[in-house]
């Protein structure tokens, strides 16, 4: 299996903030413009991101039928783009 470079990508979220506290990203915008609707997410508690080491909360997102890492550092959020 081919093997990605990947590096740390800050985003745009569009996200749905519950009376719980907790957090439902529905949208992801890239600087450069394109959107990607939010299929589904789960949350995953603090998780490692792999460019960075860095620790973050972590989404499992459903992107166009692919799950891939949404993370959320403080009132930022990022994601590990093919470099």
């Amino acid at each position: 299996m081919k093997e990605y470079v990947r590096r740390k990508q800050y985003v745009e979220v569009v996200a749905t903030h519950h009376i719980d506290g907790s957090v439902r990203p529905q949208k992801i915008v890239l600087a450069t413009g394109p959107v990607f609707e939010i299929e589904d997410s789960r949350e995953t508690m603090r998780g490692k991101a792999c460019t960075t080491g860095e620790l973050a909360r972590r989404y499992v997102v459903k992107i166009r039928g692919k799950e891939t890492f949404l993370y959320q550092d403080g009132e930022r959020w990022f994601v590990e783009m093919k470099a």
